[in-house]
């Protein structure tokens, strides 16, 4: 029999090991506004809003700089671009489109936004440095009324951490200096502070901060700055008053560039499944992709969120194959990770296979889809 005095030790043991814990990172996320750990998520990526991409609406920059290809240029070359980008940010997105995905019971936008939206940009840097944040209070009021969560993704950093039209400037990759880490990880510091200055209604609706999208990481020198970089911007969210995980992509290296990485720690893990980049031309071999995913999703330190994706690939866009292909995602994404989010609301090029709200309107995605992705291969 143990004796009463063995019993209390155990019990001030248990209690000693729950008062050390307290404040851990198990804590911390289930405090958190959205829980990636046990709740799923399904929606869409606001993109070619607060950063502009060419390539899905042209006619912005037909009107007002015919000659530029990125945001930097737009902003360089047009003669009035604080009022063109405010004009773009009220009419790209608004309440309309929220009431639209609630109809298919989305819970998430993720929000692509520059670095230049949160701290003074540098000598020489063309950007339009306001109106940004006051964009963003009026989503996250959308998503309070209509019941979504909002992820701040940092879409463009200081020197471009991928060099691409989508990080606000086609230029060579400079984001891996001293000098641009630090305005990073002070960009970072800023949404963190924007964040906790909120009034509670908006803040709560923010579900995560996505420290870095899409960086180009060319050889180890660079994938441990970035790991570095990664670790920096942890620590800044993790000592926020309002508690939020972090965010980060993983670089299309794969998971197991990641292994051990943040273990334990609040924190989500991003991965952006293409089938486009180049064309795959076979079902089988989508679906199979696909489908592979699945095991090393599930097995991961860490939720694993499909931040970005579509149904553009090298095969014909007929509507079975469409609802085979979203549906397999879904399935896949949900079940094994975190769920995730559509690239993109919409665009103005007609093209189904990268707007959500144009297959909602065609049916192929509806208030079902989410919940029994009938049509899914795995």
């Amino acid at each position: 029999m143990v004796s009463w005095s063995t019993i209390t030790t155990i019990v001030l043991g248990l209690l000693s090991t729950v008062s050390m814990t307290s404040g851990s990172p198990i804590d911390k996320r289930a405090g958190t506004a959205y829980n990636y750990w046990e709740t799923k998520a399904w929606g869409v990526n606001l993109g070619n809003w607060l950063v502009l991409e060419r390539w899905m609406d042209p006619s912005i920059f037909t009107k007002y700089a015919p000659d530029a290809q990125d945001e930097w240029n737009f902003c360089k070359q047009a003669s009035n671009p604080t009022k063109a980008l405010q004009d773009h940010w009220n009419s790209w997105v608004t309440e309309d489109d929220f009431k639209r995905l609630q109809e298919i019971k989305a819970n998430h936008v993720r929000i692509p936004v520059g670095y230049w939206a949160f701290i003074q940009t540098d000598a020489g840097e063309p950007y339009v440095t306001t109106g940004q944040k006051q964009q963003l209070e009026r989503i996250l009021g959308y998503c309070n009324k209509y019941g979504l969560y909002a992820i701040i993704d940092l879409h463009g950093l200081p020197g471009s951490q991928n060099g691409e039209m989508h990080s606000g400037h086609t230029t060579k990759i400079d984001f891996y200096s001293s000098y641009n880490i630090q305005r990073s990880l002070k960009t970072v510091q800023a949404v963190v502070d924007w964040m906790n200055g909120l009034d509670n209604k908006l803040k709560n609706r923010i579900s995560a901060i996505e420290s870095a999208n899409e960086p180009r990481v060319n050889g180890n020198d660079q994938l441990q700055i970035l790991k570095n970089y990664y670790q920096k911007a942890y620590n800044i969210i993790a000592r926020s008053t309002f508690k939020v995980p972090m965010m980060f992509h993983d670089g299309f290296l794969g998971l197991d560039a990641w292994k051990g990485f943040l273990q334990s720690q609040n924190a989500v893990i991003d991965l952006h499944p293409y089938y486009a980049f180049p064309p795959n031309k076979n079902q089988d071999s989508i679906v199979k992709g696909i489908c592979n995913s699945k095991s090393s999703t599930s097995s991961f330190h860490l939720p694993v969120f499909f931040g970005e994706w579509s149904l553009a690939s090298g095969v014909q866009g007929t509507d079975p194959w469409f609802r085979k292909m979203m549906d397999t995602q879904i399935s896949v994404y949900k079940g094994s990770g975190a769920g995730g989010t559509f690239w993109s609301l919409k665009n103005k090029i007609n093209s189904r296979e990268w707007s959500l709200q144009q297959l909602q309107n065609e049916g192929i995605v509806n208030n079902g889809t989410f919940t029994f992705h009938s049509n899914a291969q795995c």
